[in-house]
């Protein structure tokens, strides 16, 4: 595995995140800055930047019991895609790395390349915006100790369960 890690590949994955943390860094400055009005920051969202990471489609369904998310990273491995769950944001965060399979030489008779590959990055607010509610009019909330995520043929499908609604003990109040 150490091999691995010196290899130009292995570095240069490693230079091209440094930059692009030192870039989030310089946009949370920015945005700093906007609080206390010296300019306005730019929103994130979730269009490509010029740090190189690109932003993975991705499908969302509501179903009584969960949200679950398909997203579109081919090329990608379990062991190289991270999920994780802000609560204060209600947002879920999904990053990692895809790329192109095959030795140095191979990748060199590239002539066409159409495909995304390198690190991705998806914030999901869940609730999405306008879908704030559900039928009864409460905010639905997330179980987030039972997200549950697995990778089938370049879909990664993350379930995000909804929390279970208490049982509401209704009491009689008598009046004086």
């Amino acid at each position: 595995m150490n091999a691995f890690a010196d290899h130009p590949f292995a570095r240069g994955i490693r230079e091209h995140w440094a930059e692009i943390q030192q870039h989030r860094q310089e946009r949370r400055g920015q945005a700093a800055a906007s609080t206390r009005g010296e300019q306005p920051a730019q929103t994130q969202d979730n269009h490509d930047d010029d740090s190189g990471t690109f932003v993975p489609p991705v499908d969302i369904f509501n179903t009584s019991n969960n949200w679950t998310l398909h997203v579109a990273v081919p090329g990608a491995k379990k062991e190289d895609v991270n999920v994780h769950w802000d609560a204060d944001r209600s947002t879920l965060l999904i990053s990692g790395l895809v790329y192109r399979p095959g030795d140095e030489e191979f990748l060199n008779t590239l002539v066409t390349a159409e495909r995304r590959v390198g690190l991705f990055e998806r914030r999901v607010q869940l609730p999405p915006a306008g879908i704030s509610h559900s039928e009864d009019g409460e905010k639905e909330e997330v179980d987030a100790d039972h997200i549950t995520a697995r990778m089938e043929d370049g879909i990664l499908v993350v379930v995000v369960p909804k929390l279970e609604k208490e049982w509401t003990e209704v009491k009689k109040v008598d009046i004086e």
